[in-house]
């Protein structure tokens, strides 16, 4: 389009005025039926929050594999937690890693971009050398 038309309240509908593409003024492509005024508003749109999804807590101490339901949002120590619920003999000092890397109690699982399916193991440091 070169020219965009601009509607300045006019009285008769079809009343415009033509403007340079590069104004930065609201552009009306056509007026609105029995209507003296009219305007466009952007919205942003609106997304749906986290869903929920399953991850996978390996204990490699005992090979058992527990399936934890967690959001996008939420935070290593947060699924720790639920972890804690399901299985409360695992104690409370949970040592993680995903994909081969630490992970920190406060990270969440967005910041590791972590998928459904994904599998977090559990570690003991070892004291001394």
């Amino acid at each position: 389009l070169s020219t965009l038309f601009f509607m300045v309240g006019c009285a008769e509908p079809r009343q415009c005025v033509k403007r340079d593409p590069k104004d930065t003024v609201p552009v009306h492509f056509q007026p609105l039926e029995n209507s003296t005024h009219a305007s466009l508003q952007v919205q942003e749109p609106v997304s749906p929050g986290p869903k929920s999804f399953n991850v996978f807590y390996f204990n490699g101490s005992n090979g058992m594999k527990i399936p934890v339901t967690v959001r996008s949002t939420d935070t290593i120590g947060k699924m720790q937690q639920k972890v804690l619920k399901l299985r409360p003999e695992l104690g409370a000092s949970l040592n993680l890693v995903y994909n081969g890397k630490p992970v920190q109690l406060w990270q969440t699982l967005s910041e590791l971009q972590v998928k459904p399916g994904a599998t977090f193991i559990t570690y003991q440091k070892c004291q001394g050398g």
